[in-house]
């Protein structure tokens, strides 16, 4: 199952996700307002108190245990929304953020 995409320009999560295709950001109806303010309330705020708050780092792929089992059952349950973390997570660490977000949006227009 691919998720709906919207365009995304905020905060790349810890994790890696893009927003435009999460499920809780292109709802209609109690929609996350993106990661910045998702990540700290959502139930997928355990990656982002381990990496960024704990660790002190901005992606999980800076991380020497990455990826942890954590971090894998995680990204194992993006599959079904089109998003393959780890390759996000290589996307970011081998390019820039803001790539990152151009990319993932043309991929909502194209």
């Amino acid at each position: 199952m691919v998720n709906k995409i919207l365009p995304y320009n905020g905060f790349i999560p810890p994790c890696g996700i893009y927003c435009g295709g999460c499920p809780n950001y292109t709802r209609e109806k109690n929609r996350c307002e993106g990661a910045e303010k998702g990540c700290k309330t959502r139930k997928c705020k355990g990656i982002y108190v381990c990496c960024i708050e704990k660790k002190g780092l901005e992606f999980c792929h800076q991380c020497k245990s990455y990826p942890c089992s954590r971090y894998r059952k995680f990204a194992d349950r993006w599959q079904k929304y089109g998003q393959d973390l780890l390759v996000n997570q290589e996307f970011i660490k081998t390019t820039t953020k803001v790539e990152f977000i151009s990319k993932m949006n043309k991929k909502e227009t194209g």
